[in-house]
């Protein structure tokens, strides 16, 4: 049936798209833009306000395009690491690639423009950063995993700022809480970064890139990305020791235990296995500050 053909290319078409976006990735990004706004929220109105929708989808389109054009610089690597992903297996070519990832870049700044100047400069800034680091990130050491760090931590700014009027009378609390997640992400995201550099070590001596795993080896490296794992755990313990009001430790308590559970875990598996583990405790962990901080505020 030539029904029954369209529905499969569409299918076929949506599948390849997410797989080029890393369409997780993205969604973990918007999730990470309602937890910044969380903590501005004045708790009046609809939380899921225009502004903050707008907010995500530009984080959400703009990750996208840095896969896009990571993977575009990335491609003679990835055909000896990973030679199924769309662009080494040709599924996809480079031009194509190259100019989706440019119309969701400024897409996405686009839509920040219309949030307000703050998440405009983020996004544009943001978007240079993630050019820069496609370009030049495997020879870049340990600066690569830093970027990328930050810009996992900056997306909860982002989403803070999207309430532009209630951040600049924010509570010293809510700024605590911003601090902690940030610091918590920044910290499980070098971790991270460093285990998949470990992953990737097969491609990366191929092409003589410069990453810490081939640097130092890969059992110092992991050494270094559980000691990052661990001190992010310390910190997400923080909030128990902080004057703060109208957070419920409860909630939080019970779903930051878990996620610190998951990290801890993958200290012990190997690395293809532990990078998406903590994907996993990173989106329990990101639940965790979002019901402690919403909750109190939807019952009072």
């Amino acid at each position: 049936m030539p029904s029954d053909n369209i529905t499969k290319r569409i299918g076929s078409s949506l599948s390849l798209l997410f797989e080029l976006l890393r369409i997780r990735n993205c969604i973990i990004g918007f999730l990470g833009v309602l937890v910044g706004a969380s903590f501005t929220y004045s708790g009046e109105g609809a939380f899921l306000s225009s502004l903050v929708i707008i907010s995500g989808f530009a984080v959400f389109l703009i990750i996208g395009a840095g896969n896009i054009i990571n993977d575009y610089f990335d491609i003679e690597i990835d055909s000896v690491n990973k030679p199924d992903k769309p662009l080494p297996s040709g599924k996809v070519s480079k031009s194509d690639a190259l100019m989706l990832s440019v119309i969701l870049f400024l897409f996405g700044i686009g839509m920040s423009k219309s949030v307000n100047q703050y998440c405009f400069y983020i996004a544009t800034i943001n978007t240079i950063i993630l050019i820069i680091y496609a370009t030049y990130s495997k020879r870049m050491l340990f600066i690569s995993n830093l970027i990328v760090s930050y810009l996992v931590a900056s997306i909860f700014l982002f989403g803070a700022l999207t309430n532009l009027e209630s951040f600049l009378l924010a509570e010293q609390r809510n700024i605590n809480l911003l601090t902690v997640l940030g610091v918590c992400a920044f910290l499980m995201t070098l971790s991270r970064e460093i285990v998949k550099d470990i992953e990737d070590i097969k491609g990366d001596k191929y092409k003589y890139a410069l990453t810490i795993p081939t640097k130092i080896g890969t059992k110092k490296a992991r050494m270094i990305a559980s000691l990052f794992s661990f001190i992010a755990v310390l910190f997400s313990i923080i909030p128990f020791f902080l004057p703060i009001e109208s957070f419920n430790l409860l909630i939080y308590g019970i779903f930051v235990g878990v996620a610190d559970i998951i990290f801890l875990i993958s200290l012990y598996t190997p690395e293809y296995i532990a990078q998406r583990i903590m994907i996993g405790g990173m989106i329990v962990a990101l639940f965790a500050f979002l019901l402690g901080d919403m909750i109190p505020k939807i019952l009072s």
